[in-house]
């Protein structure tokens, strides 16, 4: 099975012979008695089989692959105006693709936490609509081979100190995008973004998508000043047995949220939310974790879980969702006005 991202990331179809209605209040048995058979690929012949045993059902998924998560959000909610169908039965993104979502009421609303047992009321990010599928940490990444140890950044600050820098200055990546440091300003002062930001450009070599680690493994680049998803990404890279070292760059650290939410208008509800329950369940959360090296720190005994129990300090943002996404958007508009 090809990882997480490829395979589940932008746009699952799942097609149902029969469509029940569910409400938010219907129970766990009902959802499993409106779940019929439907036909698949084997893109998901891992989780496939693994979801039938935990339902005693007899499903097959077919995963087609969508587009970019902004332009899903806006074909679900175009398609819910237009009173069609929606092309996809659930929908994956972070906490500001959701947020848009919950915004159109374009979502289910699922009482995720009193259907399934397994599933707490900190998991629903968006309450009753998105569900927390794996936790995502922001931060730097560099080839060890190439920067030495005692030279490493323990910080984002780090990168523009005058006693570190030059041992990348000319040869640093920096992102193409401004939202990680949107997020800074939750925790820094506006000012100190800004100085933190001149100083990062002014001895960058060059940008850096969130997907092109590997321009840091190939030694491309010997460090990246930041990465969505750094942590799961050394992990992934070091199973190769790479040289990729992540570090947070700041406490409390930087999450996303990447859920998985049913659009109002989803064809085959029923299935959708079961698969949305499944994939929040310790049974899900380890395929997740074998093939993409992601999880969610919110379900017990998972890898990202172990990363909050060492460092409880620079986890602490993690317990409050709710918070950093009402933060998030105050800081995106207060630096947009800027």
């Amino acid at each position: 099975m090809k990882g997480y991202n490829s395979s589940l990331l932008w746009t699952l179809w799942l097609t149902l012979s029969a469509v029940f209605p569910v409400s938010a209040q219907d129970s766990l048995d009902s959802l499993i008695a409106g779940a019929q058979t439907f036909g698949g690929t084997k893109n998901l012949s891992v989780l496939e089989p693994a979801f039938n045993k935990k339902f005693g059902l007899n499903a097959k998924i077919r995963f087609a692959a969508g587009p970019e998560m902004n332009a899903m959000a806006a074909r679900v909610i175009t398609e819910l105006k237009s009173g069609n169908k929606a092309s996809t039965d659930i929908y994956h993104g972070s906490q500001s693709h959701l947020a848009l979502l919950h915004k159109e009421k374009a979502l289910e609303r699922v009482n995720w936490s009193g259907v399934f047992p397994w599933i707490t009321k900190p998991m629903e990010i968006f309450p009753e609509e998105g569900l927390l599928v794996f936790t995502s940490l922001r931060g730097m990444i560099y080839n060890s081979n190439l920067i030495p140890k005692e030279k490493t950044p323990k910080t984002y600050e780090d990168l523009v100190d005058p006693r570190l820098s030059p041992t990348w200055a000319g040869k640093l990546a920096i992102p193409p995008y401004v939202s990680w440091l949107v997020e800074l300003s939750m925790i820094w002062s506006e000012e100190r973004v800004k100085n933190f930001t001149r100083k990062l450009v002014a001895i960058s070599g060059g940008r850096l998508r969130y997907s092109e680690e590997e321009r840091v493994v190939s030694g491309e680049f010997p460090i990246a000043a930041n990465m969505g998803g750094a942590v799961e990404q050394m992990w992934q890279w070091q199973a190769k047995g790479a040289p990729l070292m992540a570090v947070i760059g700041s406490t409390p650290v930087l999450p996303s949220y990447f859920q998985l939410a049913v659009p109002k208008n989803s064809a085959h509800p029923n299935l959708a939310k079961l698969f949305v329950g499944f994939m929040a369940s310790k049974e899900g959360q380890d395929i997740l974790d074998k093939y993409d090296f992601r999880s969610s720190h919110l379900v017990e005994g998972t890898r990202m879980a172990s990363i909050c129990a060492k460092t409880p300090s620079s986890c602490k943002s993690l317990r409050i969702p709710s918070l950093i996404i009402s933060k998030k958007r105050k800081a995106d508009c207060s630096l947009r006005r800027s």
